[in-house]
């Protein structure tokens, strides 16, 4: 995605969230972002659809978020796994996207309830691999309906706690109470056999949610269009992380564990910067590329 799209995508953001999504027209957006029509349509079929873009975007810094989270640490560590759950709430937080998805809500159309949805499905199937990968093989049978749980703790929870409380609740403390309730309810599912409702999502996601497939081709064009752009002095550390991951990329066979090594100071050394959204883009697909390699 190139520059221009992305501040298309931020100066739409600010609108939406200032006078609401139905409040804001096609022209309130060329005005803020000082582009033609035929620019806007050339990047977004519809109002709808740059939108979608906005969402998409928080849910990307928040798979890299997850991952660099990760990154030298037990898989089974619970606390891990909680600031984990967290980050997709901090994310729309800090980018206050909150009243864009109550926006949604009210809005009455399918298309946005529908992607909004798939988020939401794609977050459950990214936990599932994680409770397995917390509670053992054992619980691969009842992942799904724990996952179900864990997210309706959290959810009502929070929920509760907005409408008694007027404090701030720390996302991560009201997941690691949920955990624990979890692992009181897990042992009793696997002793029991219980399964309610996994089965069928099991096979919903697998019929309908197909994994972007990135490419080591893909990645590297990316990577060499990113390093063309790198034109400031203060950039050192930066234009040597991108080289670092363009020479081991190509390699016949790429040390997968090099790159994963590079990916997290390769995206944090352009924070700050207006490189920052493209290489935090670059780093959720150096991420999907490693994991897809890895299975």
């Amino acid at each position: 995605m190139n520059n221009r799209k992305r501040q298309v995508i931020i100066a739409s953001q600010k609108l939406f969230i200032k006078k609401g999504f139905q409040n804001t027209s096609i022209q309130d957006i060329l005005d803020e972002s000082h582009i033609s029509k035929g620019t806007f349509y050339n990047y977004f079929a519809s109002k709808n659809e740059c939108l979608i873009a906005i969402l998409a975007m928080g849910r990307e810094q928040a798979d890299v978020r997850k991952h660099e989270l990760l990154i030298g640490q037990d898989p089974t560590d619970k606390d891990i796994l909680a600031k984990q759950i967290a980050v997709l709430m901090q994310v729309n937080r800090e980018q206050n996207l909150i009243p864009i998805f109550e926006s949604i809500f009210h809005s009455g159309e399918p298309e946005l309830k529908e992607v909004v949805m798939k988020f939401h499905l794609n977050e459950l199937k990214w936990l599932t691999k994680r409770i397995v990968d917390v509670y053992g093989e054992a619980s691969k049978p009842h992942c799904f309906d724990a996952t179900i749980l864990l997210f309706g703790m959290i959810q009502h929870m929070l929920h509760i706690w907005k409408l008694t409380r007027e404090d701030a609740l720390d996302p991560v403390q009201v997941v690691k109470y949920a955990i624990c309730q979890l692992d009181a309810i897990l042992p009793i599912q696997i002793a029991n056999g219980d399964t309610f409702l996994g089965c069928d999502l099991a096979k919903y996601l697998q019929r309908n949610f197909n994994n972007k497939v990135v490419t080591k081709e893909y990645l590297l064009e990316q990577l060499e269009g990113f390093s063309e752009g790198l034109s400031e002095d203060n950039l050192q550390a930066g234009k040597e992380y991108t080289n670092c991951l363009l020479t081991s990329l190509q390699e016949e066979i790429p040390h997968y564990y090099i790159i994963e090594a590079i990916v997290l100071p390769f995206n944090s050394s352009f924070k700050g910067t207006i490189h920052a959204a493209e290489a935090q883009e670059i780093a959720n697909h150096l991420w999907l590329y490693i994991r897809q390699q890895n299975v």
